[in-house]
């Protein structure tokens, strides 16, 4: 199995559907089920080698009920690709149940008792798996269209309170969006929540702390906060905070000032994680800098195309960060680290600052070192406003207190003129690129 995104807006029918039917070839897709207008636009395309079937009338055809082989392919999940090419990862019935079984003994997920509500696309990895988990638990689940939450996202709360939910999931943007403009919430009971699950994208401690407290006078339990880590190679979930801990900050000094950390927790079972030093592993909660390496029952059999990797081997994410007292705390990207005067500077940290000047856009900022013409850290953000010398001068202010180090120049460009992935995480290499060919 492998899902892909509907079209979105503004794009052109025929091109969505030529690109869509060529990314299923690609990785040997040869039966494509659709339904309403996307089930037209896909059959108008020369479609060789292709079955393409309507999704409402294969639900009500016979289904086999043959096992399937343990180690064959279950599903083709796409990897993000917001730091360079996607890929494709193979996993296993294994690998899939192993994760939601980690995933529902972590949160505890009762069929007699609890509700899941989701808007998240079926096509990322974390709402497939919410969606998955709360099925193979025999737990009640209420789906939203991803498109109708982008239409309003304050619905989300209406839906959280119409079906008593205990569990949700969303990327940070989500709740740091809630807790800014919490002014607008009002008559909707979120007292039954237990667990919310916060992943896909870096999380920010203070929007973070800011939607629970906002969200407390309708019910909302601060303990139901889960900043996870995850990725499609392992399935979806690696480490899972217990519920009712609720948000942990690791705070760490350095020579630009204190930086807030969320804690991950510690893995689901049947995942392990460690960080790698060098030609070492570094010791538990010694707040050691590395690469997070993890292994496990939840592992991809490999990217499609490639050679197959070996499950008792180590797999290096690409991502920093230490173990502490509570589990793991993940700092960036080693590919997107900025090295200024023998001090290490996570693009991060700068875009969580840069978020908080007026007219910027939440999680529409990426900050890179630009090593070309002009040497120096860049930062461009999406902004609206009517005053864009005064938020530039705030910016540039706010980063150099908070983060030390001077920006060489911020561009502004208009609201959703970001490149992003199907899953909406801005392609970072891609705004790099496209800004310096600019330049």
């Amino acid at each position: 199995m492998s899902i892909l995104p509907g079209p979105v807006r503004g794009a052109n029918d025929q091109r969505w559907a030529d690109a869509t039917l060529t990314r299923f070839l690609g990785i040997g897709v040869r039966t494509v089920l659709s339904q309403g207008s996307y089930l037209a636009r896909l059959r108008s395309v020369d479609t060789a080698g292709v079955t393409i079937g309507d999704l409402s009338t294969a639900a009500h055809t016979n289904r086999s009920a043959t096992p399937v082989a343990s180690e064959g392919p279950a599903v083709l999940q796409g990897t993000a690709g917001s730091t360079g090419a996607p890929r494709t990862a193979i996993l296993s019935p294994g690998a899939v149940l192993s994760n939601l079984r980690g995933l529902n003994q972590r949160v505890g997920t009762d069929a007699a008792t609890d509700v899941g509500c989701s808007w998240l696309p079926l096509y990322h990895d974390m709402g497939l798996a919410f969606v998955l988990s709360a099925a193979l638990a025999g737990a009640p689940l209420w789906l939203a269209p991803t498109t109708a939450f982008t239409a309003s996202p304050f619905r989300w709360l209406s839906w959280l309170s119409d079906s008593g939910a205990t569990m949700t999931a969303a990327p940070n943007f989500a709740y740091n969006l809630i807790g800014k403009y919490a002014r607008r919430v009002s008559e909707v009971d979120l007292g039954a929540l237990r667990v919310t699950l916060n992943g896909g994208e870096p999380v920010d401690c203070d929007g973070l702390t800011r939607f629970a407290e906002a969200m407390a006078p309708f019910g909302f339990d601060a303990g139901a906060v889960l900043p996870s880590y995850g990725l499609a190679e392992s399935t979806c979930a690696v480490t899972v905070p217990v519920p009712g801990i609720g948000l942990l900050a690791d705070r760490v000094i350095d020579g630009s000032g204190a930086h807030k950390h969320a804690v991950l927790g510690n893995p689901i079972p049947g995942m392990e994680v460690r960080i790698s030093c060098g030609d070492q592993a570094a010791g538990n909660a010694s707040r050691e800098i590395g690469e997070i390496e993890i292994r496990g029952a939840s592992m991809m059999a490999g990217y499609l195309g490639q050679q197959p990797i070996d499950p008792d081997d180590w797999f290096a994410t690409g991502d920093l960060g230490y173990l502490g007292a509570g589990g793991l705390v993940v700092c960036g990207r080693a590919k997107e680290v900025i090295s200024i005067a023998g001090r290490n500077i996570f693009p991060t940290e700068v875009e969580l600052v840069a978020a908080q000047v007026r007219g910027v856009r939440e999680g529409a900022v990426v900050a890179w070192y630009w090593t070309l013409t002009r040497p120096g850290l860049v930062v461009a953000a999406e902004f609206r406003g009517p005053d864009e010398a005064n938020a530039r001068a705030e910016l540039i202010q706010r980063v150099a207190s908070e983060c030390g180090i001077v920006p060489s120049d911020v561009v502004f460009v208009s609201p959703g003129s970001l490149p992003r992935t199907s899953s909406g995480k801005l392609r970072r290499l891609a705004v790099r690129r496209s800004l310096e060919m600019a330049d």
